[in-house]
């Protein structure tokens, strides 16, 4: 019998305003179990988890839907187990998050499994992953800030590396 369980993943930054799920895009693996979420909730000191409620199996249709919509390789991360992309996960699904003094970002988080233990992944355009995984923040069209992330199985962490980036700098360090 599946059953359902309680999915946390941490996102840290000051620069996080708010997180909010896009409807419809949550995927996960035909015969699963669904409850609730994902949900987002501000900790405080630049925390916040979002649950998701339902089960763990992981499937390549869920790992195929992420790698297209967050954009291959280049566009994704995972702290522990990464590198590449996923070939198969739990669930994915998307949300809106709004950094202070940038446009708000659509990113993708995802679900697998490293080891013994699930772990996370985030994609999307704004992730930069050339051996050195930034979050690229825009406004105006234009990138503004870098940051870099690391972070653990079930957690993002969001560190500011450069601010008033400029466009040409941005590519020559591609």
């Amino acid at each position: 019998m599946t059953s359902s369980h309680s999915n946390t993943v941490t996102l840290e930054s000051d620069q996080i305003e708010s997180i909010s799920y896009i409807d419809g895009t949550f995927v996960i693996t035909d015969g699963q179990p669904y409850e609730s979420g994902p949900t987002a909730k501000n900790k405080g000191s630049g925390v916040w988890e979002i649950t998701v409620n339902c089960g763990r199996k992981k499937s390549d249709a869920v790992a195929q839907k992420f790698n297209s919509l967050a954009g291959g390789e280049y566009h994704e991360y995972a702290p522990k187990g990464g590198g590449g992309t996923p070939d198969e996960l739990n669930f994915m699904f998307g949300v809106t998050v709004a950094f202070s003094n940038a446009a708000p970002i659509t990113l993708y988080l995802a679900q697998g499994s490293y080891s013994s233990t699930n772990n996370w992944w985030i994609g999307g355009q704004n992730v930069i992953n050339d051996g050195k995984p930034d979050l690229v923040l825009i406004s105006n069209n234009l990138p503004t800030q870098v940051l870099r992330m690391s972070g653990s199985t079930s957690e993002f962490v969001f560190e500011t590396l450069a601010a008033g980036v400029k466009k040409a700098a941005l590519a020559s360090a591609e």
